[in-house]
């Protein structure tokens, strides 16, 4: 719809369009800010056209994420992070459709009249199979959007073809492949369940592109113990800050724990007489306990002696500016990077970074010291021991002992 306008004034529009549309000021201003941001990378480039590629490319250079995706390094998006997202995809959606969703969470969705009755009561029908309420939010989003994609084009439901569907998912190209396998599914059960309802004459599931997508474990994650070493050396722990990070980095370095688990920590989630860290995952809701090393037992008496602020705060790890609260998970993500620079190491840019990438690691180093699966699982925290399996693909070492050797051939 507006495939060859300018930035500038395709920025104008989407802006005047939300401000019509009931959008806060406060959310326009924000997603003027992402988009200035986009305009002013783009002209470094020589690019002067928005598109999608040119959103990707700037969250994968500035900050390391694909838009298509919900999680950084193994959690959940910070809210900053998420209203970059957001914008940019909004951006996209008034382009491709010259219209803006609102998707944020709790807002009542406001459907296409003729969408309305039916997607209701199939998204009332899946809340009763005990769909936990993030999965049914998604559900609800992939339809709304889909469902004003085919309003946009004046499509009523019973009207629906092969066309509409493939020129929807045209326009959802720049997301990455593993939303993208979602978003299939989730049309796949709308448009079965539109055939069940006699709204459609038949079934249009089987018309819904594929998308060859194998969810694996990279490579391009795992750090090796020299770098990490190196980052661990770069920390400064004659300063407060300093002492904090250095075992905030050696906990995931050595245990793995999740970013969020990590924040989590209290001081009682230590038992010095055991020698071991208790606490309830919030991933899973599961118990777990693993051993104080002595690097990380020193670290943490060290950070909580010589400092730790005085705050009234539960948590072990705070921010050390007043008012000296519980972390936010995006500056864990910012500590990491911090002394991935200064540790003086080079990777390429493809290189997954943040803490999360650190939990790979350790699986790694479990896998090449010849540690069961079921251990590992069981180290990280995991429910399933399946989701430890994934790790075993980046044992190159292992892979190439099971290598067969090829016998010279002569014709």
């Amino acid at each position: 719809m507006n495939r060859n306008v300018e930035f500038t004034k395709l920025m104008r529009m989407a802006r005047d369009h939300m401000e019509d549309n009931g959008f806060s000021p406060t959310s326009v201003s924000s997603y003027m800010r992402t988009w200035r941001s986009v305009y002013n990378f783009g002209l470094s480039k020589g690019i002067t056209k928005y598109s999608a590629e040119l959103a990707e490319q700037y969250m994968l250079e500035k900050y390391h994420v694909s838009i298509g995706e919900t999680q950084l390094d193994g959690e959940p998006l910070t809210p900053y992070m998420q209203q970059k997202v957001r914008a940019l995809k909004a951006l996209t959606d008034f382009k491709l459709h010259g219209f803006v969703t609102k998707t944020k969470p709790g807002m009542e969705i406001e459907w296409p009249a003729e969408y309305e009755g039916i997607c209701k009561k199939y998204l009332a029908e899946r809340k009763s199979y005990g769909l936990a309420d993030q999965t049914l939010r998604k559900l609800e989003i992939d339809l709304f959007r889909f469902a004003s994609f085919l309003h946009s084009r004046g499509t009523a439901p019973e009207q629906i073809g092969a066309a509409d569907l493939y020129d929807y998912f045209k326009t959802l190209a720049h997301l990455a492949k593993a939303s993208l396998v979602t978003i299939r599914s989730n049309l796949r059960g709308i448009l079965k369940y539109f055939c069940q309802q006699g709204v459609t004459p038949k079934d249009l599931s089987e018309f819904v592109p594929r998308i060859h997508y194998y969810a694996k474990a990279k490579i391009d994650k795992v750090w090796s113990d020299d770098e990490i070493e190196k980052m661990l050396n770069s920390i400064d722990r004659a300063n407060p800050m300093g002492k904090r990070d250095y075992a905030i980095m050696a906990i995931a370095a050595n245990l793995g724990l999740r970013t969020g688990d990590i924040i989590a920590l209290s001081v009682d989630s230590f038992d010095w007489v055991h020698g071991c860290i208790t606490l309830t995952q919030q991933k899973t809701g599961e118990p777990l306990t693993l051993p104080i090393s002595e690097q990380i037992g020193k670290a943490v008496i060290d950070y909580w002696m010589n400092g730790r602020p005085k705050t009234n705060a539960r948590e072990l790890f705070v921010e050390h500016v007043l008012p000296y609260q519980k972390l936010k998970q995006g500056i864990i993500y910012h500590i990491f990077n911090k002394y991935y620079e200064s540790s003086g190491i080079t990777t390429p840019d493809t290189r997954q970074r943040g803490l999360h990438s650190l939990r790979h690691s350790l699986a790694s180093r479990l896998l090449e010291k010849d540690t069961p699966v079921n251990v590992i699982s069981n180290i990280l925290g995991h429910v399933d021991s399946n989701s430890a399996k994934s790790y075993i693909q980046i044992d190159i070492e292992k892979l190439r002992q099971c290598s067969l050797e090829v016998p010279d051939y002569e014709s």
